[in-house]
C-alpha cells in the first residue's frame, strides 16, 4: 500500500521483501477468487495440504516415517566413498544428455557447459570428461530441430560447430580441446518434440573407460531405451540430474487423464531403477526415490552474462546511476519476457497480471515478448483482445537484451529451474517471478521479486519501475558461475561415508521399507463420512458384544483356566485402524529395501520391454517414431553385415586381375536397358536366369571365367556338406557356397535378342 500510494518511497528498502520461502505459493490467477471464497471453510485443510506439499489425489513414494533418512550434500572435508567422488580429477566422467547444439535448449546447453567446466585440471591428473549427445540420423529430424540453415552432413561437422561455439561464444578455449564428444543415434518424437535414443547406448560405453556416469534427464533417456544392460549394473556410480517436470507437460497432451499419471509413475520408476543418486534442480519435482534424491541447483551461467552484470554493478555504484537511461529509477520502463510461446509457460497468467496492474494501479506498460512457439498467434490475438501493449519480436539471443531492458517477468509455473531467470539475474536485472519451488534458489538474490498473489505482483512491478537494481556482490556473482555450480554438483552427486553407514543401519531395521500414499478410496467427502460413521457404529456394537462375551467366559465353570485366558486374550485384541484416514488417504506399506525394489523394477521392466512385445509396448506408450527399438537393432545388425560383406567383396576384388561385378548386379548380357513395352519371352528367360544365377547378395560373378566367387567362404564346402542336394550338379545355390560353372554354360546357338525383335 505504501508503494502504490507513494508514501515513504525514499525510506523503503528491499528488506521489506526478504521472508519469501515461508509465504504462500502463487498458484495462478484463474483460481484466486475461488480460493478466497473457500478460505473460511477450508483454511485448515488448505494449510495442511500446503505444508505437506501435495494434493489429496496425488500418489507418491516415500520412506516410512520411522526411517527418517534423507541424503544431503557433502560438506567440505567430509570423507567420501572413493568411487563416487566427482571432485577427484583422476576420475573419468561421462555425461549423457538428450539434446545437442545448435538446439539451444536447457538439456543441450547446460550439460555441455557442465562437461566443459569439469575438464579443468582433469587431463593433468589423468582423468577425462566425455559428453555423449544424440546424432539425428534422419535428414528430416535435423531440419526440424536445427533448421535448414544449420544443416550438418555428418557428426564431424556438427562436432566442429559445437567446439567452435565453446571456444568463441562460451570463451572456453582449452575446454573446447580437452572435452571428448561421443555420439549415439537419436530420432525425434514429433508429438513431444523431443529426441530419444535408438539402439543400446550402454553398449557404446566400455565399462573400463568410465568411472562415473551422469545421466541428464535419466527418465527421458530410459523411457524408450532399447533392451540391454542396466546403467547401475555396468557402472560403479550413476548420477541422474532431473531437468523437466514431464507430468505438467503430459497434462496438456491427448489422453492426459491416462498419460499424466502414467508419466509420473514411469519417471519415478526409471529414476529409481537406473540411478545411485538423483539430483532434482528444484523442489517442484515429485519424489522419485527419497533415499537417493536431494534438491540442488547444479546449473550455472555463461561468462558473457556475468561479465555484463559486473560492468553494470560498477555503473550502479557510480554517481551516474540515478540518471541512467535504462537502469535509472526515472528511466522509461523497459520490460520483457523471453521464452517459448506456450500457454504452459504462463503467458495467460502474464496477461491477466498485466491487465490487473493496469486496472487496479494504472500501471500500463509496453511488454516486449521474445521467442517463438506453437501458441504465438493465439497469444498475439488474446493480448490484442485484452487491450494490452505486448509486442512480439520473435527469437533472440538473451545476451543481446543485456543493455536494453531493466525488468524481466517470468510467470511460468511449469519450470523446474528457469535458465533465463539465471541469466537475467547475472546481467543485473530486476526479475519478477511467482513464489514457487522452482524459484526458491533465486529468491535469495536482492533483485529477485517474488509474488504470491496479484496484489504483490503489482507492488513488485511498481517497485522495479521506480528503483534501480542493486549491484551484485562478489558472493552473489560467484553463486551464479559454473565453477560454483560444479562445486554444488560434486557435493550433491557423491555419497559420503557417514551417509552410506547411516542408510545401511536404517535399512537393517526390522521395520524398514517403503510406504506408498494412494489416492482416496472414495472421492466424495459426504459419502466418505457416511461410510465412516456406519463403520464406527458397527465397530462399537461389536466391541460391546465382545466385552459381554469376555465376561461370560470369565464366569464360566465349564472352560479350563488356560483356555479361558487364551480366548479372553484374543477377544481383547484391538485393530488399530483409523477409518477416516483409510478412506481419505490409504497407504500401502512395502517391506522391501530400496535395492530389492530397484532389482524387482528392473526385472519387471526388462520382462515387459525386452520380450517379443516390447516394441508394441513402447509404441503404445507414446513412442510412435522411436518405440520400435528391437526392430531398429535388427535392421542395424543387417546393415552392418551388409557393410562387412561389401568390404570383403572389395578385398576380393583387389586380389584378382579380373574386374568383378557386385553380386547384386547381373552379367551384362542379362540386363535389359530401355526395352520398355510389355513382357516378352526374352524378358522371361532373362528373369529366370538372373533368379537362378544370382541367389541373394553373397555371390560375385566373374565374366569370362564361368565362375561365381563368394564373399563368405564357409568352413564346409560342397564335398563335405551332408545336406541334400538342391541343384542339377549337386551344388547348393545358397549364400556362401560355390555354384557349379555348368550353370553358366549356354549352347552356341543360344542368342539373346532385344525385346523389340
Amino acid at each position: 500500500k505504501l508503494l502504490l500510494d507513494g508514501e515513504g518511497q525514499k525510506n523503503i528498502t528491499r528488506s521489506v521483501n526478504v521472508t519469501k520461502r515461508s509465504r504462500q505459493r502463487f498458484e495462478g490467477t484463474s483460481s484466486w477468487e475461488k480460493k478466497l471464497q473457500q478460505w473460511a471453510d477450508d483454511a485448515a485443510d488448505s494449510l495442511k495440504e500446503e505444508n505437506e506439499g501435495k494434493g489429496k489425489n496425488e500418489t507418491s513414494l516415500a520412506l516410512l516415517p520411522a526411517i527418517n533418512f534423507s541424503p544431503r550434500p557433502a560438506k567440505a572435508g567430509e570423507p567420501i566413498l572413493p568411487h563416487t567422488d566427482i571432485a577427484d580429477k583422476s576420475k573419468n566422467i561421462c555425461i549423457v544428455t538428450t539434446a545437442a547444439l545448435p538446439w539451444f535448449t536447457g538439456t543441450a546447453v547446460n550439460p555441455l557447459l557442465r562437461a566443459a567446466y569439469l575438464t579443468t585440471g582433469r587431463a593433468a591428473a589423468g582423468g577425462s570428461v566425455t559428453l555423449m549427445v544424440p546424432w539425428l540420423e534422419r535428414v528430416s529430424d535435423r531440419e526440424t530441430i536445427y533448421g535448414k540453415h544449420r544443416f550438418f552432413e555428418g557428426k564431424e561437422e556438427q562436432e566442429e560447430w559445437i567446439r567452435t561455439w565453446l571456444r568463441d561464444t562460451a570463451d572456453l578455449k582449452q575446454a573446447s580441446v580437452d572435452l571428448q564428444i561421443k555420439w549415439y543415434t537419436g530420432r525425434v518424437e514429433t508429438l513431444e518434440n523431443s529426441i530419444y535414443s535408438m539402439g543400446d547406448i550402454i553398449a557404446l560405453l566400455p565399462e573400463e573407460e568410465v568411472d562415473i556416469i551422469v545421466l541428464e534427464e535419466p527418465e527421458h533417456l530410459n523411457w524408450y531405451r532399447a533392451p540391454g544392460e542396466s546403467w547401475t549394473k555396468k557402472y560403479k556410480h550413476v548420477v541422474g540430474t532431473v531437468h523437466t517436470n514431464y507430468f505438467v507437460y503430459a497434462q496438456e497432451q491427448p489422453a492426459a487423464f491416462i498419460r499424466a499419471p502414467g508419466m509420473r509413475l514411469l519417471s519415478a520408476w526409471m529414476c529409481r531403477a537406473h540411478c545411485h543418486r538423483i539430483i532434482k534442480l528444484s523442489g517442484t519435482l515429485d519424489n522419485f526415490a527419497p533415499e537417493k534424491e536431494l534438491v540442488e541447483n547444479v546449473h550455472g551461467c555463461r561468462k558473457s552474462f556475468l561479465n555484463y552484470g559486473v560492468e553494470l554493478s560498477k555503473v550502479l555504484k557510480s554517481p551516474e546511476a540515478a540518471n541512467h537511461l535504462v537502469f535509472g529509477p526515472d528511466a522509461d520502463p523497459k520490460v520483457y519476457f523471453i521464452g517459448k510461446m506456450l500457454w504452459s509457460k504462463g503467458i495467460n497468467y502474464l496477461m491477466e497480471l498485466l491487465k490487473y496492474a493496469e486496472e487496479s494501479a494504472g500501471l500500463k506498460i509496453d511488454m516486449d515478448m521474445y521467442g517463438g512457439g506453437p501458441n504465438l498467434e493465439e497469444a498475439r490475438e488474446r493480448s490484442a483482445s485484452l487491450g494490452l501493449s505486448m509486442i512480439y519480436h520473435g527469437a533472440i539471443d538473451h545476451a543481446a537484451l543485456a543493455p536494453s531492458h531493466k525488468i524481466f517477468i517470468n510467470p511460468s509455473l511449469s519450470e523446474v529451474l528457469c535458465t533465463t531467470v539465471t541469466e537475467a539475474l547475472a546481467m543485473g536485472k530486476f526479475v519478477i517471478v511467482p513464489s514457487h519451488p522452482s524459484n526458491d534458489f533465486f529468491s535469495q538474490f536482492p533483485n529477485c521479486l517474488t509474488y504470491a498473489n496479484k496484489e504483490e505482483f503489482v507492488g513488485n512491478l511498481y517497485f522495479a519501475l521506480t528503483h534501480s537494481p542493486q549491484p551484485l556482490s562478489e558472493e552473489y556473482t560467484y553463486a551464479l558461475t559454473w565453477e560454483a555450480a560444479n562445486e554444488r554438483f560434486a557435493a550433491a552427486g557423491c555419497i559420503t561415508v557417514a551417509e552410506s553407514e547411516e542408510l545401511a543401519d536404517v535399512l537393517s531395521h526390522t521395520e524398514s521399507g517403503l510406504e506408498i500414499d494412494l489416492p482416496p478410496l472414495i472421492e466424495d467427502e459426504i459419502r466418505r463420512k457416511r461410510i465412516s460413521t456406519t463403520v464406527k457404529r458397527t465397530r462399537s456394537r461389536f466391541r460391546q458384544f465382545r466385552s459381554k462375551l469376555s465376561q461370560e467366559i470369565r464366569n464360566s465353570n465349564v472352560l479350563g483356566e488356560d483356555l479361558q485366558n487364551i480366548m479372553i486374550k484374543e477377544l481383547d485384541k484391538r485393530l488399530d485402524l483409523n477409518v477416516d484416514e483409510l478412506l481419505a488417504s490409504p497407504k500401502l506399506k512395502v517391506k522391501l529395501s530400496p535395492a530389492e525394489l530397484d532389482k524387482i523394477l528392473l526385472e519387471l521392466y526388462n520382462n515387459i520391454c525386452g520380450g517379443v512385445g516390447g516394441d508394441v509396448f513402447r509404441v503404445i506408450g507414446g513412442g510412435a517414431n522411436v518405440g520400435r527399438q528391437k526392430y531398429y537393432m535388427k535392421q542395424e545388425a543387417l546393415r552392418l553385415r551388409m557393410q562387412e560383406a561389401q568390404k570383403k567383396r572389395d578385398e576380393l576384388s583387389s586380389q584378382t586381375d579380373v574386374p568383378l561385378l557386385p553380386a547384386s548386379r547381373a552379367p551384362q548380357f542379362l540386363i535389359d536397358e530401355n526395352t520398355g513395352g510389355s513382357s516378352t519371352v526374352t524378358k522371361w528367360i532373362k528373369g529366370s536366369l538372373k533368379r537362378n544365377l544370382l541367389q541373394g547378395d553373397s555371390g560375385t560373378f566373374v565374366p569370362g571365367t564361368k565362375k561365381l566367387h563368394t564373399e563368405i567362404y564357409t568352413k564346409k564346402n560342397s564335398k563335405d556338406n551332408n545336406e541334400p542336394s538342391m541343384s542339377l550338379d549337386s551344388q547348393r545355390r545358397k549364400r556362401g557356397v560355390i555354384v557349379s560353372p555348368s550353370l553358366y554354360s549356354f549352347p552356341k546357338h543360344t542368342s539373346f535378342l532385344p525385346s523389340s525383335s
